[in-house]
């Protein structure tokens, strides 16, 4: 899937998960942790990299409520 706006990254790094949820590192870390596990859970062929999580996935988990 090619990304159509090219400043957005194809994962989500701990700083923005702090942003967008107002929450400490370590729970950001966490939360991407669960979301990674979560992730491989539902789909075993995705890809998953430690301390960063699927963009798409992360929007659709814990951002779907905020922007509506």
């Amino acid at each position: 899937m090619i990304m159509k706006d090219k400043t957005k990254t194809l994962f989500v790094n701990v700083e923005t998960v702090q942003s967008d949820l107002g929450v400490s590192r370590a729970k950001a870390y966490q939360i991407i942790k669960e979301l990674n596990i979560e992730l491989k859970k539902k789909y075993p062929m995705a890809i998953v990299v430690s301390g960063r999580v699927n963009r798409i996935w992360y929007e659709e988990a814990c951002l779907q409520n905020i922007a509506n």
